[in-house]
């Protein structure tokens, strides 16, 4: 019975090992899309915020796509024309990159 209750332990061993790889794995996969999703993000952002017109459709996009009370604050502000900080970061846009490519 030793063997078996050894066969058991060494089972039970493995099967936290490939929990936790795939934890790590699943948290690595988490990383890559958040930054993917900022990546995005940044260049809707400057690529929308290049003109009134553009800054006008991205707030009416936002006003669609936001439902939480709390991040429609935070984005659209008060008046639904942009908060403070959303204010802030299109109108600090920064300089493309130099070694961006265009398509």
């Amino acid at each position: 019975m030793a063997d078996l209750e050894e066969l058991k332990r060494k089972r039970d061993q493995l099967t936290a090992k490939i929990q936790q790889a795939e934890s790590r794995q699943k948290a690595t996969a988490k990383k890559a899309e958040d930054r993917i999703k900022v990546l995005v993000g940044a260049a809707v952002l400057h690529q929308q915020t290049q003109s009134n017109e553009r800054r006008t459709a991205l707030l009416t996009l936002l006003d669609g796509f936001l439902t939480r009370p709390a991040e429609r604050l935070a984005v659209l502000g008060e008046d639904g024309k942009g908060s403070e900080t959303f204010k802030r970061l299109v109108s600090a846009q920064p300089e493309p990159h130099l070694n961006e490519h265009r398509v």
